[in-house]
């Protein structure tokens, strides 16, 4: 196949033959796609995810939705969206907050694995899962009920230290197809999802050239990831519009490894062998990799039994673990790469319940009430009554002339207000609101309005608390959510990874420490010998994540906490320097001038102690005269101060009491020598000491 100019792709000018599909692929086509067919036919039946009720959803958020017929379905008649209640629902409920990874360790000697495992996950999220994904998919879940976050590899971002990078994205509920009747995630077998990417990538990530229909150059692809017979995941992507199929990897999931079709030497990515001058090559499954260096083992000698020593549970060791050259095992992913997030869980579906679902028929009921309360608002006004026969001359808008030609005619013309009453209208749509707030669990403390129930700060404070409560549930399901992806970047990981992969940590006392990750760190050998990947790891999420990233909140805890004297003495130095270090590493944009402004005055003594030296120099030379000791050798007292020596040296009165004490420990060690034979009647013996 000759080479395909990438402008051509781009304007849908390809000169070269479109892919055809073989007659194996063609089989398998006509599977997967009824495969789809069943699985997109269930999904559709759901009323949680139907396509009706999503968009009916979807526009009840924008402020686009007719009103509703009394069976809850759209009429054609146009609603005016004078309260978009179920967008000040979402809203409310919105988290910006990343919750971050926690993982709980089997046994002691897992702990430093854990921690080092725990930053590093840290390091990657901040990086990958961008605030704009959270964002996204915060206010989908809400809407559509249910969200599914995606774990991949991209190996087009590797670097010359780096094989590639982790990706993580959302996907909306109708973009992604799961195995009909299952409820837990982790026991799909496949699963669908729909995307629309353009015909140069798929070129560049399969080299096949697609036709394209429509006016924009995307295509839509259907991915169906699924487990194959030995339950690794295998990927068939096709495109329905044309038919024609993009990827068919049975283990999809497994290493490749590129070899030269000539000799079967490994060229990772050398254009032309290095062995024979072949430019062909394949990739094949990589079941096996060879160590390139020794690995070495940490392990506590008190812990496996070595020593009954207590003194040594602290104390580390080093030894030899795998050598260099030693075969070992690829991680192998088993599980589907697609985690769903569900708004409100249910109990017979893996999907979740609708927010927009729960206050739908409030919002509609409240529109209308408005409605037809500033209908009757605008007829209202006031209304002039005058004799028929007599005529209104109107100047302009507000000044208005009346002929008029007795005071009986001039009587008869008066003013009249038409008020209307909308009081039972705004305490019906008062009604409703009050009752689909109470339906999602929103209260006006919760809010930051003005709630009359709460006559104190504490009570507002309190009813804060309790709504908060009302809705942790839905916390609780965005952490689980997240568990399952830090699991899910750590199989990744574990997969994909070749090298070490070095971050940076601040510690609390705000100094940088470089720490280093490694994928060999989970290996391990069973009883047998066999070398296998340890990922049977339980995840959580940090639950104090949402107050560690408001930063804003976190320097006004710390300040609070320096204060009340959480720290120690306010006024001591190194208080204070305790406190802007922790500042520094909450990132507080003054801390790095306050530090050095520390730093500096811990070089000068007390203002008040300068001036006072420099008005009087002569302290200065006493304390001078004090470090320095004086003239006669014998010290820096000062003179006729303590009683009068005895004439002798420093040196020669310290060789006179080390010869009193040696006389002394002589006239005790007999008697010391004659109960050191004795042996203890119990406990360890001490061997070795006298």
């Amino acid at each position: 196949m000759s080479k395909v100019n990438r402008i051509d792709l781009y304007l849908r000018k390809v000169s070269v033959k479109p892919y055809v599909n073989t007659e194996a692929e063609n089989v398998l086509l006509e599977k997967f796609t009824t495969l789809y067919e069943h699985a997109k036919s269930a999904q559709e039946r759901n009323e949680r995810c139907s396509p009706t009720n999503l968009d009916l959803w979807r526009r009840a958020y924008e402020g686009t939705l007719n009103a509703l017929k009394q069976d809850g379905t759209e009429s054609q008649r146009k609603s005016r969206q004078l309260r978009k209640f179920v967008y000040e629902i979402v809203e409310s409920k919105v988290d910006n907050s990343v919750p971050l990874p926690k993982m709980q360790p089997r046994y002691k000697s897992d702990i430093p694995l854990v921690a080092i495992t725990e930053n590093y996950l840290k390091f990657e999220t901040d990086r990958v899962l961008t605030r704009y994904i959270n964002d996204r998919s915060e206010r989908s879940t809400y809407i559509d009920g249910t969200g599914w976050y995606k774990v991949g590899w991209n190996s087009f971002e590797n670097t010359h230290e780096r094989s590639g990078n982790l990706r993580i994205d959302f996907c909306t509920v109708d973009q992604v197809i799961p195995q009909p009747g299952i409820i837990n995630y982790k026991d799909l077998e496949y699963i669908f999802e729909i995307q629309h990417i353009s015909a140069a990538s798929i070129y560049d990530l399969y080299g096949k050239v697609i036709g394209v229909t429509g006016s924009e150059n995307l295509v839509e692809v259907i991915y169906c990831y699924y487990l194959n017979e030995n339950r690794i995941v295998g990927l068939f992507a096709w495109a329905p519009m044309t038919g024609q199929v993009i990827c068919n990897e049975e283990s999809w999931q497994i290493r490749k490894i590129r070899k030269c079709t000539r000799c079967n030497t490994t060229t990772p990515v050398d254009p032309v062998c290095n062995v024979c001058g072949n430019d062909k090559f394949r990739y094949f499954n990589a079941e096996k990799e060879i160590l390139e260096e020794d690995l070495v083992q940490v392990y506590n000698p008190y812990e496996v039994g070595e020593t009954d020593d207590e003194n040594e549970k602290e104390h580390f060791e080093v030894k030899p673990f795998l050598t260099k050259g030693t075969e070992i095992p690829f991680y192998q992913v088993r599980q589907l790469p697609f985690v769903p997030r569900p708004a409100i869980s249910s109990t017979d579906s893996i999907y979740g319940i609708s927010e927009v679902k729960i206050v739908l028929e409030m919002q509609d009921g409240i529109n209308k009430v408005l409605s037809k309360a500033i209908d009757k608002t605008l007829k209202s006004g006031a209304v002039v009554t005058k004799p028929e026969k007599l005529k209104l001359n109107d100047k302009d808008e507000t000044f208005k002339i009346l002929g008029v030609r007795s005071a009986e005619e001039a009587q008869m013309v008066q003013t009249k207000q038409v008020v209307a009453d909308t009081s039972q209208d705004m305490a019906m749509a008062a009604i409703l609101y009050d009752s689909g707030k109470s339906s999602s669990g929103i209260t006006d403390s919760f809010q930051g309005k003005s709630d009359s129930t709460a006559t104190s700060g504490k009570a507002k404070q309190y009813a804060a608390l309790q709504s908060a409560g009302r809705i942790q549930s839905l916390r609780e399901i965005k952490a689980a959510a997240f568990s399952g992806l830090f699991e899910l970047m750590l199989k990744y990981l574990l997969a994909f990874s070749d090298e070490e992969r070095r971050f940076v940590r601040v510690l609390p006392d705000g100094t940088e420490q470089e720490e280093c990750w490694n994928k060999y760190m989970f290996l391990d050998k069973d009883k047998n010998g066999a070398i296998y990947y340890r990922d049977d790891f339980h995840f959580a999420s940090d639950a104090a994540a949402t107050l560690s990233q408001n930063r804003v909140q976190m320097w006004q805890e710390t300040q609070d906490k320096f204060v009340q004297g959480a720290f120690g003495d306010p006024s001591d130095p190194r208080t204070l320097k305790l406190f802007w270090n922790t500042m520094d590493a909450l990132q507080y944009p003054l801390a790095k001038i306050a530090l050095a402004g520390i730093k500096e005055s811990e070089q000068h003594l007390p203002p008040a102690v300068e001036q006072m030296i420099m008005q009087n120099p002569q302290i200065l030379q006493m304390v001078m005269a004090t470090i320095q000791g004086g003239e006669d050798g014998r010290g820096g007292a000062r003179p006729n101060s303590g009683p009068d020596g005895n004439g002798a040296t420093h040196a020669a009165n310290v060789e006179r009491t080390n010869e009193r004490n040696r006389a002394s420990n002589r006239d005790t060690g007999a008697f010391s020598a004659q109960i050191g034979n004795i042996k203890p009647t119990g406990g360890a013996s001490n061997a070795g000491t006298q």
